[in-house]
């Protein structure tokens, strides 16, 4: 099964084309395009996974123009909350920010990327930031049973306290390389992923592993739903075709996987709450530090150190709370737990970990996993996810990193024997469809379904690219006012 994820996986990554300029936008300028002679250059509007595949696609010449030198210094790549500087050698586009009157990122923008270097898709060149990615996104599946495993021999607010304490120790030197400009969001941000975190953890107490990672891709909602109320960026059918489907495709997974085994609303629990609650925080989150980071990309690592801080702090508050018998059976039937000594040694730092040497079986393994939870699948693949992600392209990241849930079904049948039932298996897979469905593009599906996207004031949008000529180059509103010509008498 891990063998054919794979390979679907690796195959699947095509990234969809088409970049659109507004005609009402278009002014008589003599800018051309400085290029080599020849060279062919493609624009098109592209969307990161998350935030970006929710925004307004058409650009102006404005735009154009503030690229026509195309300087490869600020061109980005974003997935699932990340924005990384793109790789200039391995990348097969570059994106720059669209943003508004107001400073609000209103779409990317991406141009061919024609000084890439050539590699063959079976080159390892082309394979290993892949292959990295998929793994990250593997490793990210082993979160959920292993978390199970923790919360079944000690209280959930313990255990997540010091995984993430360990994981911000490793990640703290980045902290102080943030800018101060960005510290009030990366404190917004990092308060919401310490909810997701922490809700996740106590979902994880009597909710299946794959019902937890099914349930935290309610992102796909909650992203694009929070960019278009705070940012009033446009998501009606049109505009955000693929968002639509991905919210339906979302909540009827949704439903088939948590109302299919005929018990109705009967049938759901506290544990499904907090699931869905997981992610609801990862969806705000991934608004915060996806516009943060996609304005500042090399600031991703010293924005995570910020966000798993908040979280280890949150969590720690939680563990006290909890350990002195205030939260009663929140989070647990193992309340007060500091208040005893016993169980204060062996559950409070240091005596987590120290204690897998004592010859215990279920404390070493306890302690194993919240070293490998800290360090591996927090801080450490953070760290791979942001090296894989500049060499390859936003749609490809998207497909890649949407693999999770199913990598955590793979893990919870082995490590904690959890089995899926068809209802499981159905509704976890159009939960999974959801999620490569937001990284499509808006005029594939309309073009699809045989709609043509509309833009403001009823004016009709054109392809075109625009190419240098050979001797000197032509203006850009020549070329582009000769495309929408053409376009029209079509």
């Amino acid at each position: 099964m891990a063998s054919s994820m794979l390979l679907f996986s690796l195959l699947a990554l095509e990234p969809l084309h088409g970049f659109r300029i507004a005609p009402q936008a278009i002014r008589q300028t003599s800018m051309a395009v400085t290029q080599s002679p020849g060279v062919s250059i493609s624009l098109r509007g592209m969307q990161p996974s998350w935030w970006s595949s929710s925004l307004h696609m058409s650009a102006t010449i404005e735009d154009v123009e503030e690229k026509s030198s195309f300087t490869q210094d600020d061109a980005v790549v974003c997935a699932r909350g990340i924005c990384v500087l793109a790789d200039t050698d391995v990348s097969e586009e570059l994106c720059y920010l669209e943003e508004d009157e107001d400073g609000n990122l209103a779409g990317m923008t991406c141009v061919t990327n024609e000084d890439k270097t050539e590699t063959d898709v079976f080159s390892f060149e082309f394979l290993w930031p892949r292959a990295l990615l998929l793994g990250c996104s593997c490793l990210y599946g082993t979160n959920f049973p292993l978390g199970r495993i923790m919360n079944d021999a000690l209280p959930a607010s313990a255990t997540t306290s010091a995984r993430m304490l360990l994981a911000f120790a490793a990640l703290s030197p980045f902290m102080f390389k943030l800018k101060p400009a960005l510290r009030k969001n990366a404190i917004i941000g990092g308060s919401f992923c310490a909810m997701a975190y922490l809700s996740q953890s106590i979902a994880l107490i009597d909710t299946p592993s794959a019902t937890v990672a099914f349930l935290g891709a309610l992102t796909v909602i909650i992203t694009p739903t929070t960019t278009a109320v705070l940012d009033k960026v446009p998501m009606g059918p049109r505009a955000a075709p693929q968002v639509w489907l991905a919210a339906i495709l979302c909540l009827v997974g949704v439903g088939t996987l948590e109302l299919g085994g005929g018990g109705g609303l009967g049938e759901l629990g506290w544990g499904d709450f907090w699931a869905a609650l997981q992610g609801v925080g990862f969806g705000i989150a991934f608004y915060f530090t996806e516009g943060m980071m996609s304005r500042e990309p090399e600031q991703a690592l010293p924005i995570t150190s910020v966000q798993v801080g908040m979280t280890a702090f949150y969590a720690a508050v939680w563990a006290s709370l909890d350990g002195l018998g205030f939260l009663g059976d929140v989070g647990g039937s193992q309340g007060a737990w500091l208040m005893d000594a016993a169980t204060r040694e062996h559950y409070a730092l240091p005596g987590l970990f120290t204690s897998a040497f004592t010859g215990d079986e279920v404390s070493k393994t306890v302690a194993l996993a919240a070293a490998w939870t800290a360090l591996i699948t927090t801080s450490g693949n953070r760290v791979c996810e942001t090296i894989g992600l500049g060499k390859v392209s936003s749609s490809e990241a998207a497909v890649l990193l949407a693999t999770e849930p199913l990598w955590a079904a793979v893990f919870a049948s082995v490590l904690v024997k959890e089995s899926m039932g068809l209802q499981d298996i159905a509704g976890g897979a159009l939960i999974v469809a959801a999620c490569l469905s937001s990284a499509l593009k808006p005029e594939t599906l309309l073009n699809f379904v045989g709609v043509e996207k509309k833009v403001e004031d009823d004016a009709q949008v054109s392809d075109i690219t625009i190419s240098a000529a050979a001797a000197g180059g032509e203006s850009v509103s020549e070329v582009v006012s000769d495309s929408v010509v053409s376009s029209s008498k079509k």
